[in-house]
């Protein structure tokens, strides 16, 4: 098992980076400039901020590094799964 995992870290890592980075961007909610909330993170939100609209909101900015863990582990896994079921439908060399 260990090996299949060493051969293909690689890939494992590149769809873990690009899906992490694309859908936290695309799935977003960047309006914190115009009139709300900035909030970042797919599909728990690890962040949320104001852009600087409000007096004293210290309350209602924050950043939450357990929210960030799990959204990084979600993908994470989402790009285990996705290499070892590409693996299987793949023809095998020999």
């Amino acid at each position: 098992m260990m090996s299949v995992i060493e051969k293909n870290i690689k890939w494992i890592i590149i769809l873990f980076v690009s899906t992490f980075a694309v859908l936290t961007i695309f799935l977003s909610d960047f309006s914190g400039m115009s009139d709300g909330f900035t909030r970042v993170g797919f599909p728990i939100v690890f962040m949320q901020d104001t852009g600087g609209k409000c007096i004293d909101c210290q309350d209602i900015k924050w950043f939450n590094l357990f929210y960030l863990v799990l959204d990084l582990l979600f993908f994470f896994l989402i790009s285990l799964f996705i290499v070892f079921f590409c693996l299987k439908k793949l023809p095998t060399k020999g």
